[in-house]
This record gives C-alpha cells, sequence and structure tokens, in this order.
C-alpha cells in the first residue's frame, strides 16, 4: 500500500480530526488496509501514525525535551515510579499533563523509555497486547478488567497483570485505545436482572449481587441500579413488586 493511499484511509477513518486505535480498528475491518498492529510496526507509535496523516492534536504546551526532562525531575522524587505518581506530581508542578505525555509519545511506557527511566520495551509485546484487548472487545460486553482475565486464560493471551504493567492501569489501557467500557441499562434490564439474581441467590444482598454480578457479566453493577433506584433496597422492593403483580394477573 503507498503512502497517500494510507494517509487517506486514516483521514477517512477519522472523526473530527480525532482517531483513535479503536476507531481506525472498526474502519479497517469493515474497508480493510493496514491494520493496527502492522501501523505501529512501521511506524512505532500512535503518534507518529496520526502526524503522518497530519491528525495529531493541537500544538503541544511542552515541547519533547521539556517533557522528558519532567519526567526526570518527578522520578527522582519517588522511588517507584509509575503513570498514577506522575499524574500527580503534574499537578503540583506546572508539568505537562499524563494526557499530554501519552499524546507527545504514543504511551507512558514509551515516554519513560525515552527519558531513559525504563530500560527496554518490547513493541511487539505491546501491539500483541493492543489487539489481544481489541479482540476481547469484540467479544466481552461490557469489557471489564475481571472479564478480560478469563477471556485472556482461556484464549492465552496477555494476562490483565501484563496490561496494567505496559499501560499503568487497566483504565489507561482502554483509555489509551479509546475503548469505552461505559454500558447504559434500561430500568426494566435492570429489574431483569435483579430478578435473575434473586432466583439463584438464597438471600439478594449488594455484597451478594456483586458477587453475582462479576461472575454474569454483562449485568447492570450494583452502583449503576443505586444510581437509578436511590438504594438497592429500594430497586429490589420494586422488583419484587412488579413480580408479584406479573404474577398475579
Amino acid at each position: 500500500m503507498g503512502k497517500q493511499q494510507l494517509i487517506n484511509h486514516l483521514q477517512e477513518a477519522s472523526s473530527d480530526g480525532r482517531l483513535t486505535i479503536y476507531m481506525y480498528q472498526k474502519w479497517q475491518k469493515v474497508n480493510g488496509g493496514a491494520t493496527v498492529v502492522e501501523l505501529l510496526e512501521m511506524y512505532g507509535s500512535w503518534s507518529n501514525v496520526l502526524r503522518l496523516a497530519g491528525l495529531e492534536q493541537q500544538t503541544p504546551r511542552f515541547t519533547k525535551k521539556e517533557m522528558i526532562q519532567m519526567l526526570r525531575e518527578a522520578a527522582k522524587e519517588h522511588d517507584s515510579f509509575n503513570s498514577a505518581d506522575y499524574r500527580k506530581w503534574a499537578m503540583t508542578n506546572d508539568a505537562p499533563t499524563l494526557t499530554e505525555v501519552v499524546i507527545q509519545f504514543g504511551s507512558w511506557k514509551v515516554a519513560l523509555i525515552e527519558a531513559n527511566l525504563k530500560s527496554i520495551i518490547s513493541l511487539d509485546q505491546k501491539c500483541e497486547i493492543i489487539q489481544s484487548l481489541l479482540d476481547a472487545n469484540e467479544e466481552i460486553h461490557p469489557l471489564t478488567s475481571t472479564a478480560y482475565a478469563k477471556w485472556a486464560k482461556q484464549n492465552q493471551r496477555p494476562s490483565i497483570t501484563k496490561v496494567v504493567r505496559r499501560f499503568g492501569s487497566w483504565s489507561q489501557a482502554l483509555d489509551e485505545i479509546g475503548i469505552s467500557t461505559r454500558e447504559l441499562f434500561t430500568e426494566k434490564q435492570m429489574m431483569d436482572a435483579l430478578h435473575e439474581a434473586d432466583e439463584h441467590l438464597t438471600a439478594l444482598s449488594p455484597w451478594g449481587y456483586e458477587v453475582w454480578q462479576k461472575e454474569k457479566g454483562n449485568r447492570p453493577t450494583l452502583k449503576d441500579i443505586q444510581q437509578m433506584f436511590g438504594s438497592f433496597d429500594v430497586a429490589v422492593r420494586e422488583m419484587r413488586q412488579t413480580a408479584n403483580q406479573s404474577g398475579g394477573r
């Protein structure tokens, strides 16, 4: 594939000048062209791919050299330095945000390498993790860390531990790729989930439901239910009242 054709593909896949790895993956599956892994292997980072297509973010507040210097300064103040440490440090030191660093270098780990704060990173391993997250997202809804851990073990993919080590955290991994795990449930779906849990559990308690929901997956979380009904007890009462009325008809 020629360079201009690749640029055209990237620009077609973008939305309002924005293109995440996940957005491109969805476009590529329908339209063909170079895969995400092929692009990362060719250009080294997603920010380089965006730069090629003229889709990079607005001019950064800090140069790459300045970011490297600040990363080194932040690392001096921590015995074990991770993205969470840097995020806190940046807030009080007029430094680039973690998001700005990731946009500039392509990922948190690559930033550490370029600042000589980490020995070496395997691009092949990073590509494997990214591809695994994209594949898992096609099969698991919602894509939670617990669900991914089970899927990875069954499919012999990079473990959740490797994902977190590579990106700093589970949410940071999904944010960098552009995957949103937020799934909205209707009131009826929540009532159905409570009814299903009630039939399987000896006692329907908040803790019991939370354990059941994590095992089942693709069900409203305890927090979802509490936000919808105000409290778990109110939701259970309404579910049972509705079930009694339906049974009496």
